[in-house]
């Protein structure tokens, strides 16, 4: 299901998309952020489907406009123990060790947090660090 909310004018086309980090200094005061910040999740990823056709809105912290956008929590890739691996399953998300800073995306991808229950949406490869093979799969987030 899509959520509302708003994001600066040069970010606002869809398929964008972005981690929410929090609310800045200035959203505290500001008489949008129940809808601007209100209804993201601190840490998650989201994608920009639809753009409304509403008038932007000024902001002090987006190069003056925000935009009014239908988001949702994308698909996000990330390397699991093979055994688990089976699309269609739903599984409590461990992250895995790895040493190797160029595969630590796919080891701990921003937007998922350890513990999260995900639904393996495909098996896309596989990926080897420290020895092991772990198995990439694409998973979406189950909310409770």
């Amino acid at each position: 299901m899509a959520i509302i909310t708003l994001v600066g004018e040069k970010l606002a086309r869809p398929g964008v998309e972005f981690i929410f980090y929090g609310p800045a200094e200035p959203c505290r005061t500001c008489k949008l952020a129940g809808v601007c910040v209100g209804n993201l999740e601190q840490g998650r990823r989201y994608k920009i489907l639809r753009v409304r056709s509403m008038p932007s809105h000024s902001c002090p912290l987006h190069e003056g406009k925000v935009r009014v956008v239908e988001v949702v929590e994308p698909s996000i890739e990330v390397a699991i123990e093979p055994r688990l691996a089976v699309a269609g399953s739903v599984i409590r998300l461990r992250f895995e060790n790895c040493n190797d800073p160029e595969k630590a995306e796919l080891f701990r991808p921003e937007g998922l947090f350890e513990g999260d229950h995900v639904k393996i949406i495909e098996v896309t490869g596989e990926v080897e660090c420290d020895g092991k093979t772990y198995k990439v799969v694409k998973v979406m987030r189950k909310k409770d």
